[in-house]
């Protein structure tokens, strides 16, 4: 087994809060390696063993939802081309994105067995460029890279900062049903992501409206989890201390350029990974029973599903 040893505070947490159990992990890969070589349409995926665990991390260690969020990983690899498709971080689309930063994970955690702290801005792009997918795709790599590499994430979770600070209209008319959709199932189904907290801050005007429609379709354990500071900074500071956060934010904790420098070059040195992961997809046709495709898995008009959270 090749799995980085986790710091004893962290492995403590891993134990009371997600099954963990360092004595079964190496049977639990085996497992799950035993079950994808089993999968037909599975052929082409080839997983490390850390990023097995991340699965089973976000699992809770239970293998039969490891399985499913598997599949649905990499079922979406294929039919969500938007997200998971042409993703070399020299593409020209995605360098610019990149030194937006959009999305940017902050160094250090409340505790340090806490969940990773991590900043989403939206109103960073111009929408007459760009399309919210390609800032979700983005997003969705650093993602990928903190499954990797980060035990905060894995173990604890993500607090995530969303500020939408110069979102208009142009911005909003983006953000249909459909991509909504997409969005939650990626979160909901497949990727291993366990959101603690979030909050919201620079609202424009008319969020209120927009927001109250998007709760609608939110279960109500992320309700709960949800905060809307507006411009209230001294709220958030109450639950994200101001040491943690950037100058922008009132923080002490550098500026958002060095934050932002710093995740070009991280995602840049996993070109090699993102361009062979390319690869690691489902092959619909060698599925056994019905193939998945984006109308089986979204519909055309569907109806949004209330979505869940550990």
């Amino acid at each position: 087994m090749t799995v980085r040893p986790l710091p004893d505070i962290l492995q403590e947490k891993a134990k009371k809060e997600i099954n963990e159990n360092p004595r079964s992990v190496d049977s639990d890969l085996s497992a799950l390696k035993t079950w994808l070589q089993k999968q037909p349409h599975l052929h082409n995926v080839n997983p490390s063993d850390q990023w097995l665990v991340a699965f089973l991390r976000g699992s809770k260690f239970s293998l039969e939802r490891c399985k499913e969020k598997l599949d649905m990983y990499y079922t979406l690899r294929s039919v969500v081309p938007e997200f998971f498709s042409n993703r070399d971080p020299l593409d020209l689309k995605i360098q610019e994105i990149l030194k937006l930063g959009a999305f940017l994970p902050l160094r250090e955690c409340k505790e340090k067995d806490g969940p990773r702290i991590c900043i989403l801005r939206i109103g960073v792009y111009n929408p007459s460029k760009y399309n919210l997918s390609d800032l979700l795709k983005v997003a969705f790599m650093i993602t990928e890279i903190m499954m990797l590499e980060d035990d905060n994430f894995t173990v604890s979770g993500e607090e995530v900062i969303v500020d939408i600070k110069n979102v208009g209209v142009n911005v909003l008319s983006q953000w249909t049903p459909a991509l909504a959709k997409k969005v939650i199932t990626c979160f909901e189904k497949a990727l291993p992501v366990r959101l603690k907290s979030n909050h919201i801050l620079n609202t424009p005007t008319g969020f209120e409206a927009a927001y109250s429609i998007f709760k609608a379709f939110l279960g109500e354990k992320l309700k709960k989890r949800i905060r809307v500071h507006n411009q209230d900074y001294e709220a958030l500071y109450k639950e994200i201390p101001k040491r943690l956060l950037p100058k922008e934010y009132g923080g002490d904790e550098g500026e958002l350029q060095e934050l932002t420098d710093y995740w070009v070059k991280k995602v840049e040195s996993y070109r090699d990974w993102f361009v062979n992961e390319d690869k690691a997809r489902s092959d619909e046709s060698k599925r056994p029973g019905k193939p998945k495709t984006t109308s089986t898995l979204f519909g055309v008009e569907g109806s949004f599903r209330q979505l869940e959270v550990d």
